[in-house]
């Protein structure tokens, strides 16, 4: 009589080998009962190479391998256009967007909506390094570059220029993307410009520009950018988007820490392999002040958006919406 693998035509040692492999390819145990393997949900987030998005380059960098639900890709793009066009397109799953350009988007029916704010404080109008300009007041008739017209900085200017009995109309706006901002300055193409950090502190620390002012100090603790995630995806893929977040803000705690603790040099190191910036300008970006940018309590508060709304409203770049409908603060967590 043949033994049992002689009549299956393999011998034993085959025979086990292509047990485990078996096993291995269905998701069982070698004693044949299922194990539970479940894919990971699979999310392409967009950003952009300023501080504003830095809670994803560090969720990426320290989260992805303890990461069950979620599989993260982060895609780096160059403009605000690009993000939302990619978005529309269903080759994003998510991104960092400036709140006024998704509530713009929002209101213009895209599916979309706010799960969690991106970061407080974090830009700054620069003008040239020995300017006379010092003030609101100062800036009438300058050319000011901003990086998009529907934006918090396009916002936050005409709050600061009425702070003069000034607006949006008393003065020339360029749209200019933030890396060339620097070079149109020093050119002169420019008299100041209003962007994300690190370009300010860059400004700064070449020798061609001084700061103004800081966000902070036109509206203390504003929101700017927010992370948006598609209706399908929330409604597909709740747990993976819920992982996500909690990293997220767990990353936010992580680089206010690390700011306090090593001043931001752990940061600043997982920055330069996601963003093409120098580590002594992303510190700059991040230390002076300490608050110049925060990344802790970014749940996302509807009373928040209501004042960038406002301002934008005020601004003319954006028109009323349901921030109820917009807002959606199921996935984060309260913080303190």
């Amino acid at each position: 009589m043949k033994r049992p693998e002689e009549c299956t035509g393999i011998n034993r040692r085959e025979f086990m080998k292509k047990t485990v492999a078996g096993c291995a390819a269905l998701g069982t145990g070698i004693i044949g009962f299922p194990a539970i393997v479940r894919a990971r949900t699979r999310l392409s987030v967009g950003y952009l190479p300023i501080l504003d998005h830095m809670i994803l380059p560090v969720s990426h960098a320290n989260d992805r391998e303890q990461f069950r639900k979620a599989d993260i890709t982060p895609r780096m793009l160059k403009s605000w256009s690009s993000v939302s066009g990619a978005l529309k397109a269903g080759k994003l799953d998510g991104a960092f967007l400036l709140s006024p350009y998704a509530m713009h988007l929002f209101e213009k029916g895209a599916g979309i909506k706010s799960v969690l704010v991106g970061h407080r404080n974090g830009s700054g109008i620069t003008v040239k390094k020995g300017s006379e300009i010092s003030g609101p007041g100062d800036l009438k008739g300058k050319k000011i570059a901003i990086p998009a017209h529907i934006s918090t900085h396009t916002a936050l200017l005409d709050r600061y220029l009425r702070e003069a009995g000034l607006s949006l109309a008393d003065v020339v706006l360029r749209s200019v993307a933030p890396s060339d901002m620097i070079s149109a300055l020093q050119r002169g193409r420019i008299d100041a410009f209003i962007v994300a950090e690190p370009f300010c502190a860059k400004a700064e620390t070449m020798g061609i520009g001084q700061t103004l002012v800081l966000s902070k100090q036109v509206i203390p603790g504003h929101i700017c950018c927010c992370v948006v995630v598609r209706d399908d995806i929330l409604r597909s893929d709740p747990e993976g988007i819920r992982e996500l977040v909690a990293s997220l803000q767990k990353s936010g705690r992580f680089i206010d820490e690390d700011k306090g603790a090593n001043s931001a040099r752990n940061v600043a190191r997982i920055a330069t392999d996601y963003m093409p910036h120098k580590t002594g300008d992303i510190i700059s970006g991040m230390l002076n002040p300490s608050d110049r940018i925060t990344y802790s309590n970014l749940f996302p508060v509807k009373a928040d958006f209501r004042q960038i709304l406002e301002i934008s409203k005020k601004a003319g770049i954006v028109g009323d919406l349901n921030l109820d409908t917009f807002i959606d603060d199921r996935f984060a967590k309260r913080e303190s």
